[in-house]
């Protein structure tokens, strides 16, 4: 059996199967995006990676692996706007906000929920992420937060999108939420309450604690050149041709599709209807104590970037003694030169008052996530199941975030992993 990718879907898959399998992983080292990387004394994962274990088996696994490694921690998240920092979720934390803007969403959410500008929604499901949030938060939120947010974030507006992705990902609070949150009581929301981060490693000693439990080969720096998906054989880029009883792929379901030698016009011109942004982050370290957010989400206009995250925030091993660090997030889809972004980080770091002096800074430098978020857009449905049909009939598994092209956390990753890993053991054993 033979898997291509050693983030954290494939090794997932592997540990499932427990033997009999080899991992082809292009990258010089396993984790995929879940590498940590460090420079003088920082360290760094791949923006955000923490991790929300809503399933018992997986948590019990995750505790399994990482032992005594792992610890677990509270949200602390904020909405820079209006030059203020206030509670996260938006929607169930009004009081901090200028009075004008809170009359609004509230407002906007009753009518929404109870009003007549709110019937012809709830009279239907929503299909459109636009027509998602109108109907469960109304127009003062969309207008205020949820809007600008989620067209930073995702590069078109929200009425482009379909609703399918929504699910956990977005708090639907009730009316005594939102009332309680406009007056000040404290309101907690969504799926991110809590979550669990390795004491030491970085996210990087997660997919490194699969390693030792591998009962097959890891094959690393070497790369999937062509499959031949009838003659069940995969040619790598180190001239090796590998037959194999059952295929697991990881990596990007469009990307998966070239590689098919003789793949349908048609499934290949499915693969060209896919989408996905580029994120540019920027690393920066800099003098000082750590401010007290996690992550601060940034929706107006004026900084170009949708999210700020400070890992030794959440958790000061990650920076040296009297340091700070932080990861600024751009979403794009066209060319975001590396300088600019660094530029405009910094900058904006300083216009809200993370970053108090351009004497504090240490460092600064960006890297490039490609194929970061999927677009949910029109063309996504049809197109995804055109090509999930023909791998289907060809024997291919495809599993994790991208190679089942959607929107999902690590803990998603993992357990498409083991479903795909499940799947080929019903299919051909060991």
């Amino acid at each position: 059996m033979l898997i291509l990718g050693a983030g954290l879907a494939g090794l997932a898959a592997a540990h499932r199967l427990g033997s009999g399998f080899r991992i082809v992983e292009k990258d010089a080292r396993p984790g995929g995006f879940c590498q940590t990387e460090q420079r003088d004394g920082f360290w760094f994962d791949r923006t955000g990676h923490w991790l929300h274990l809503r399933d018992p088996a997986l948590r019990s696994l995750v505790r399994d692996l990482l032992g005594d490694n792992l610890v677990e921690l509270h949200r602390s998240a904020r909405i820079f706007q209006n030059g203020r920092f206030t509670p996260y979720p938006y929607q169930v934390n009004t009081h901090e906000l200028p009075p004008e803007v809170a009359a609004d969403c509230v407002l906007g959410f009753i009518d929404a929920q109870l009003g007549p500008g709110g019937a012809a929604l709830r009279a239907r499901e929503p299909v459109t992420f636009g027509d998602f949030i109108r109907r469960h938060l109304g127009e003062g939120f969309a207008r205020h937060f949820m809007f600008p947010y989620n067209e930073k974030l995702w590069t078109v507006h929200p009425d482009e999108l379909l609703a399918a992705w929504c699910g956990r990902f977005v708090p639907r609070p009730t009316l005594e939420d939102v009332v309680r949150g406009a007056l000040g009581i404290v309101n907690e929301a969504g799926y991110n309450q809590t979550f669990w981060y390795p004491r030491e490693g970085g996210i990087e000693a997660l997919p490194r604690a699969f390693l030792p439990r591998l009962g097959g080969p890891l094959d690393l720096a070497v790369a999937p050149v062509s499959i031949d998906w009838r003659g069940k054989t995969a040619r790598l880029s180190d001239g090796r041709v590998l037959p194999y009883r059952a295929l697991i792929s990881t990596i990007p379901l469009p990307d998966l599709v070239r590689l098919c030698e003789g793949a349908p016009e048609e499934v290949r011109e499915a693969a060209g209807k896919l989408s996905a942004t580029v994120v540019t982050y920027v690393n920066v370290a800099a003098r000082g104590t750590a401010p007290a957010y996690h992550w601060v989400y940034f929706p107006e206009g004026r900084f170009p970037f949708y999210r700020v995250g400070s890992a030794s925030a959440v958790y000061p091993a990650l920076a040296p003694s009297g340091t700070r660090s932080f990861y600024v997030e751009f979403s794009h889809r066209g060319e975001l030169s590396p300088r600019l972004a660094e530029t405009q980080a910094i900058d904006g770091l300083l216009a809200c008052g993370l970053l108090r002096s351009p004497d504090d800074l240490l460092f600064a430098f960006a890297r490039e996530i490609h194929g970061a978020y999927v677009l949910y857009d029109r063309e996504y449905p049809a197109a995804k199941k055109a090509i999930l049909d023909f791998l289907a009939a060809a024997g291919i598994e495809s599993c994790g975030r991208y190679g089942s092209w959607e929107y999902g956390g690590m803990e998603d990753a993992i357990l498409g992993g083991r479903a795909a890993a499940e799947r080929v053991l019903a299919r051909v054993g060991r």
